[in-house]
């Protein structure tokens, strides 16, 4: 299963019964006349509610595929204000105890967090110096958050770092680099646009952030700041954007096809899982099948793969920060895709085919 989406249904049934708890807790307390003695015990109900309950809902309906615990502690810590703002202040007297010790927890789970951090950086320091020692195919940058996140595979924290720093190695400090030329390099935007499209994405929220920003900034100057540093955290993503699509090509090697598309998504079909790698045929390409990796740049409308990549075990789809799933198949649109299916032959990939030019 995609486990880039958690299933909508759960998600809707997340969401309805939270609803239901938040809205007959605030009925309780706000609308029903209670006598001194119930509005503890309902202060205290409201409490099980909101720190328990709510968290097992999140656990059971949201995080309980990924196994993930620190989320919930949050999802805990948020109920618990929530309450405050609901329960009126005199109802949760001696009851504060519940509030220190969830700020308790969530500053183990912090102190936890910064030593991964500090293990992620000895990581990536030890593999970009193994990468430096080594001319790969691929872009050192590439290859590093390849193994980074090999490294770190269970651990959702790390990678959502890894790709952020991704992202702000390729937007700050890799306009210098030059992409790689070979017969075994190809590339999948520059008969599009999707790079004009960035950069008219790039100019729509900076004219938006200037503008909007004073509109809003007179009515709720903390909301107009929360927008601009958005739109400013957007504004680098594109910019990496921009530079991972143009730095990392699809690569042909000896034992695998490494096939990078911007900074969203990449996937690795390894030689040995490889049946095919041929010309699409006329009305074989489903752009709505989700068991395959669809290799099209999208601009003002979505191009048309021409080659496809049969596999016979389904290869693993990298999303940015760090999602993933699965696929079996997988499309590519390319500049050059007669001279990509000429270089999968000459590497002994299987059942390539040379009919045309698709």
């Amino acid at each position: 299963m995609n486990a880039a989406h958690v299933s909508q249904p759960k998600w809707k049934w997340f969401i309805i019964l939270s609803a239901v708890i938040v809205l007959s807790n605030f009925y309780a307390h706000r609308l029903l006349p209670l006598s001194e003695n119930d509005r503890q015990w309902a202060a205290a109900g409201s409490l099980v509610d909101f720190v328990l309950v709510l968290p097992l809902l999140a656990y059971l309906f949201v995080f309980r595929r990924k196994r993930q615990v620190v989320p919930v502690i949050g999802v805990a810590l948020s109920g618990y204000f929530a309450a405050k703002a609901i329960i009126p202040q005199a109802h949760l007297a001696g009851m504060e105890w519940v509030g220190w010790l969830l700020l308790a927890g969530e500053a183990a789970l912090f102190a936890a967090e910064i030593w991964i951090i500090v293990r992620l950086v000895k990581t990536i320091r030890s593999i970009r110096r193994k990468v430096d020692a080594t001319e790969g195919a691929v872009t050192p940058a590439l290859t590093v958050w390849h193994e980074a996140e090999a490294a770190f595979s269970e651990n959702r924290l790390a990678k959502v770092i890894i790709s952020e720093w991704m992202m702000w190695k390729f937007a700050v400090t890799s306009w210098r680099q030059k992409a790689p030329e070979s017969n075994r390099h190809f590339t999948a935007h520059r008969r599009t646009s999707v790079l004009a499209f960035r950069i008219m994405l790039i100019h729509a929220i900076i004219l938006e952030t200037v503008g909007v920003h004073w509109l809003i900034h007179s009515w709720s100057p903390v909301l107009a700041w929360i927008m601009a540093v958005l739109n400013i955290y957007a504004v680098f993503f594109f910019l990496g954007e921009i530079q991972a699509i143009r730095l990392n090509r699809v690569t042909v090697e000896p034992d695998k096809i490494t096939i990078p598309m911007g900074l969203t998504k990449r996937v690795v079909a390894e030689k040995d899982h490889i049946l095919s790698v041929r010309w699409i045929e006329e009305g074989e390409y489903n752009p709505k099948d989700q068991t395959a990796f669809h290799g099209v740049y999208t601009d003002m409308e979505k191009g048309k793969p021409q080659i496809v990549i049969e596999l016979d075990r389904p290869a693993t789809v990298h999303y940015i920060y760090g999602f993933a799933k699965k696929a079996d198949t997988i499309y590519l649109c390319l500049d050059q895709p007669s001279e990509f299916l000429e270089a999968a032959e000459a590497e002994g990939f299987k059942h390539t085919s040379q009919k045309g030019d698709g």
